[in-house]
């Protein structure tokens, strides 16, 4: 139980606490402070994961505790923007689509005794592009620099990270369904 109490988890914590202060902030009109906080999410998030690599204290509550305040920060930035503007709303359907697909994906592998893949580079490079978009985004609210055309094309710029995260991931899958597939077949004959 020790061990779940380390730097990288208590981090992760962190950027679950800080979601509620961002969202208030961010409806208060606080919005450099809204900004201040989801930098220091995306700071935590890239700390916590340094650390646990580098100290060696990866755990298993580590490793859903960081994705699911990962999912849990995106879905809620990207709701607090979609609702001041709503024309961004296919990001956040599509976010919520990959990240049904994923669970799908990891459901089915749990079930057959699998276990699904490790954060691979393009679902972080995904990660890294919607962040930078929601920082853009949310400092747009503030100080408005973006105009629908830009604002746009960082959208559609997100919005295919994250299609491109969907696909390679899906090949992963695949590959492991059909590795476990392979190993059936050996053991039966």
């Amino acid at each position: 139980m020790n061990k779940a109490f380390n730097i990288p988890n208590i981090l992760s914590a962190i950027r679950i606490l800080l979601i509620p202060v961002f969202v208030l902030l961010f409806f208060k009109g606080e919005l450099i402070s809204a900004m201040v906080i989801l930098l220091l999410s995306g700071i935590t998030d890239i700390a916590d994961g340094f650390i646990a690599r580098k100290m060696k204290t990866e755990t298993a509550l580590g490793k859903v505790l960081d994705p699911i305040a990962d999912k849990l920060t995106q879905g809620a930035v990207i709701i607090c923007v979609t609702i001041r503007h709503p024309a961004i709303a296919p990001l956040l359907l599509i976010l919520v689509a990959k990240e049904v697909l994923m669970l799908i994906g990891a459901v089915v592998l749990y079930k057959k005794g699998l276990r699904p893949s490790p954060a691979r580079w393009f679902g972080k490079l995904s990660s890294v592009v919607l962040y930078l978009v929601m920082v853009l985004l949310v400092f747009n609210q503030f100080r408005p620099f973006l105009n629908h055309i830009t604002a746009g094309v960082l959208v559609f710029i997100a919005c295919a990270s994250i299609l491109l995260s969907v696909v390679c991931y899906y090949s992963v899958f695949k590959n492991i369904k059909q590795a476990e597939n392979e190993s059936v077949q050996i053991t039966n004959n």
